[in-house]
């Protein structure tokens, strides 16, 4: 054999002989968790396992996300980036928890009982004014406008945020929409001191306002689709005061994570990110569908009631701010004022804390 021809089959037996030793491993994983019920009090075992492919994260990561409250429509978002593959996609594995308040999804994501909690901004601002050590921090926003409401029924007369004045509004002592009530009652001419607030269980606020056994009761914007249907049963009509269309620049509820977590698994952030964005996107151009997700998952919820719950989280959700520069999206400036609303509140005093104790948006993908 002559030695060009030696050089070739040398040449032609390395590739092949590199060929047939090439192995290319996927890890395939769904993330089918069923939501639970009851608080979780440990934190999960994270599992990382390598990935060869450019298309996948280099590790797979288990977490576990504590909502606000109970399940309802306006969940349907973080369900559907379970469901369509948005988290796997981004090599997570999400279990998804319901919440019992905000306060309490903080203090759950402080412990570490929870990775990833979905909570009010206007709580997290007053924990940490009262706990400077606290160590939350809020990445993306994404209720940019604030869903705090007062309901009432147009047959107890009241047309107007000052005629709550000597009237009895029922709701839990930490909700997040009776906490912020001095705020908006400055805002709209209301004398605090003139309303009579009555403690009752959140799942009691309802029949009560119905039964006219108190004449208002807070509530998330949300719940307007349940109170409308069954007002209209009673041949009786809705009337709602929302704080912010009385000026309450503030933002709400958001994504909130561990400063320890941002600082050793900021990639995990920033997918965990990434997929809710994709989630919320697709919810909103997919209502219907999005609402057969939740419903597989929730099946005793109402479709009709969830649909329309969806509808009004877009208007919450899509504010100018975000459709200019993407959901989740915060200002430092609202940061600010929702900081100074806070502290004014709660006669607090001049604000202790400075907008980057409390948020950042350096997790947050940008737009497009």
């Amino acid at each position: 054999m002559s030695r060009k021809g030696a050089a070739t089959s040398l040449v032609v037996g390395v590739v092949v002989a590199f060929i047939l030793g090439l192995g290319v491993g996927y890890a395939l994983f769904a993330a089918t968790a069923t939501p639970q019920t009851v608080t979780v009090t440990s934190t999960v075992t994270r599992v990382e396992t390598e990935v060869k492919t450019e298309t996948k994260p280099a590790e797979t990561v288990h977490l576990i996300f504590g909502l606000d409250w109970a399940i309802f429509g306006r969940h349907a978002a973080y369900f559907v980036a379970v469901d369509k593959g948005f988290f796997a996609e981004e090599g997570l594995v999400v279990e998804i928890v319901r919440g019992y308040g905000s306060a309490d999804t903080i203090s759950r994501v402080a412990s570490g009982a929870v990775d990833i909690g979905f909570a009010d901004f206007g709580s997290l601002i007053r924990a940490k004014a009262e706990n400077p050590d606290l160590d939350v921090k809020m990445v993306a926003v994404v209720y940019g406008k604030a869903p705090y409401t007062i309901f009432t029924l147009k047959s107890h007369g009241i047309t107007s945020p000052k005629d709550l004045e000597g009237r009895t509004i029922g709701g839990p002592p930490g909700d997040a929409n009776r906490v912020m009530f001095p705020a908006f009652a400055k805002l709209a001419g209301i004398d605090p001191e003139k309303v009579n607030w009555v403690n009752i269980e959140a799942t009691a606020k309802t029949p009560m306002l119905l039964s006219h056994q108190v004449d208002a009761i807070p509530e998330y914007f949300m719940h307007k689709a349940v109170l409308e249907r069954e007002a209209a049963k009673m041949d009786d009509e809705v009337v709602y005061f929302l704080y912010a269309d009385y000026g309450l620049n503030i933002y709400s509820n958001g994504i909130i994570v561990k400063e320890s977590m941002l600082r050793e698994r900021p990639d995990v952030v920033r997918r965990f990110l990434r997929a809710l964005v994709k989630a919320f996107e697709w919810t909103f151009e997919n209502p219907d569908e999005a609402v057969d997700i939740l419903l597989k998952r929730q099946p005793k919820l109402d479709r009709e009631i969830a649909r329309a719950e969806i509808d009004i989280v877009k208007e919450l959700v899509m504010t100018p701010e975000a459709q200019e520069k993407g959901i989740g999206f915060m200002t430092e400036e609202k940061v600010m004022e929702s900081i100074r609303i806070v502290f004014e509140a709660f006669d607090l005093g001049e604000p202790t804390i400075k907008p980057e104790d409390v948020y950042t948006m350096e997790f947050l993908p940008t737009k497009g």
